[in-house]
């Protein structure tokens, strides 16, 4: 229950930066560089502290990287299967996928710092180092080849050139490269890197907020549902499943069910418009998994403290 109240904050700030950019408090024109601040630089500065401190055990996170995989891997399967059974477009099937696949990472961060403390935090940006890379590239592969028209020229280089950039990626594997390497880092480098990763929580959830649309609530579409559907329920059930069997301890399946349980990013958003999926569509799943999981998380996480540690 506790780790269940701790959301509430969350909510809070979603709700804050919904009401800064609709009351005008912040203006509209203001919130992408905010956006792009907390992609480009706050983000990628938690992912690498919590990545350098973390206990890379092969033995311990295995199995829990194991589960998160195979409860990604089904769901953004299952996002194709239906939208290719019912021959919906290419543009729409790919941000159908990743609207079942991807996750807000700052969200989960979020909570994970408030409910479970430093391991967990760990434990998720290790998974993220894997997680983020894959579901960029498959993002990216879906986009490329389900872009309406003839296949674009280069598309694997266009692949390379936008996982190689992106700055997650860059992120986690210098965290990786550091933890690895046993390079002690002195405190006048950390201390600006841990301020930058607080605020990253605060600023990343305050553009969640400005970024859901009302106007995007109002949809009889039913593979939009199943794409809510896949996010919020099916996948935390796979992840449950597969964790149950592989005797996970229980802060590594509480902190999964908060992974696989969380609404989509607005990245995907961007990443449809720039590269030919329907932006639109990903919109309005977003952001009713935005909505729904203000009531859906706290039930997962309730969920999680019946079972042992």
């Amino acid at each position: 229950m506790t780790a269940a109240l701790s959301i509430l904050p969350v909510i809070a700030l979603v709700a804050l930066g919904h009401l800064a950019r609709r009351g005008g408090l912040i203006p509209a024109a203001s919130w992408p560089g905010i956006e792009q601040l907390g992609y480009r630089v706050l983000f990628p500065a938690i992912l690498l502290t919590s990545i350098y401190r973390s206990e890379l055990s092969i033995g311990r996170l295995g199995p829990y990287l194991g589960a998160l995989a195979l409860a990604f891997a089904l769901t953004g399967g299952l996002a194709l299967v239906w939208a290719l059974s019912r021959a919906e477009q290419g543009p729409r099937a790919s941000s159908l996928f990743q609207g079942a696949l991807r996750f807000n990472s700052l969200l989960i961060l979020a909570v994970a710092a408030q409910a479970f403390g430093a391991r967990a935090l760990g434990d998720l940006a290790v998974a993220f180092a894997f997680l983020i890379p894959a579901f960029n590239i498959a993002a990216i592969i879906a986009l490329t080849l389900l872009s309406d028209g003839p296949r674009p020229a280069g598309a694997l280089r266009r692949i390379g050139a936008e996982v190689s950039r992106n700055p997650m990626v860059l992120s986690c594997l210098a965290g990786l490269a550091l933890n690895l390497s046993g390079i002690v880092l002195p405190g006048w480098v950390m201390a600006p890197l841990d301020w930058l990763g607080q605020g990253a929580l605060a600023v990343g959830l305050l553009a969640v907020g400005a970024g859901i649309e009302i106007r995007h609530l109002w949809q009889r579409d039913l593979s939009l549902w199943l794409g809510v559907g896949l996010r919020l329920a099916i996948c935390p059930v796979i992840f449950l499943g597969a964790a149950l069997v592989l005797g996970l301890p229980g802060g590594q399946l509480a902190s999964g069910l908060l992974a696989t349980a969380a609404p989509g990013a607005p990245v995907g958003y961007i990443l449809a418009r720039q590269m030919g999926g329907d932006a639109d569509f990903y919109a309005a799943i977003f952001t009713w998994q935005t909505v729904l999981a203000a009531l859906s998380l706290p039930l997962w996480l309730v969920a999680a403290g019946f079972f042992p540690a």
